[in-house]
């Protein structure tokens, strides 16, 4: 079975912080026959998303039709501050959470696993 991930894609995502983990996730499956890992990005709703300089992402799926993840992965950049006062993306981070083997962030996502209260207690 593959192991899902995640990426999680916002307006003023910080490009390298979502395109440097997919880019590994994604050569690491080709390298091994596409086996281990089907990576994927999720943005907030439909459309097309502006990352951060005007670079334009057409995720793969939404917050309402994304796979369970297995991995699941928060970037950083400018567009995590608005994220903070987004209750329902939050608590959507909460349930998907919960099952995932591992819940990472680059740089300011950990902000948002921080709002969310996914890094209580940890050190």
């Amino acid at each position: 079975m593959k192991t899902n991930v995640a990426i999680l894609v916002f307006d003023d995502v910080e490009v390298l912080d979502f395109a440097g983990p997919f880019e590994v996730f994604a050569v690491t499956d080709e390298l091994w026959d596409h086996e281990p890992f089907h990576t994927f990005i999720v943005g907030l709703a439909p459309g097309s998303v502006r990352a951060r300089n005007g670079l334009k992402i057409v995720p793969d799926f939404t917050l309402e039709n994304c796979p369970p993840p297995h991995v699941l992965v928060v970037p950083g950049g400018a567009g995590t501050r608005p994220l903070l006062h987004q209750p329902a993306l939050l608590e959507w981070l909460r349930r998907k959470s919960r099952p995932a083997e591992i819940v990472m962030s680059v740089c300011t996502g950990a902000l948002v696993l921080a709002k969310a209260g996914l890094l209580d207690g940890l050190r």
